[in-house]
């Protein structure tokens, strides 16, 4: 056999293992505080986007259950875009539909 393919880099017994040649091995694992407080602000997150959800659009649950998703998979962006729209205010009729209405 070749020696090349025999070596501990190719071998064919070394196939899919990693090998630990680099002195410095970092592990980024979560610890259970962070997976804790991760989880904590997931579903904080989560609540405060669906009661903005149900009350922006007149109390429909489906907008609920959907910002309550959004919000437990991105519990930064999403409560920000909630304050940002006025958090828990029905969404106002735009000014073009107000004009419709009054002319009838």
């Amino acid at each position: 056999m070749n020696r090349y393919y025999d070596g501990p880099g190719l071998g064919v017994s070394a196939l899919g293992q990693a090998i630990d040649s680099s002195p410095l091995t970092i592990s980024v694992r979560p610890t259970g505080a962070l997976i804790g407080a991760w989880w904590s602000l997931s579903t904080v997150s989560g609540l405060l986007s669906a009661y903005h959800g149900f009350k922006r659009n007149d109390g429909n649950l489906a907008w609920a259950l959907a910002w309550f998703l959004a919000g437990s998979a991105l519990p930064v962006i999403v409560p920000v875009i909630a304050f940002t729209q006025g958090y828990a205010k029905p969404e106002g009729i735009s000014a073009n539909r107000r004009r419709r209405r009054s002319r009838r």
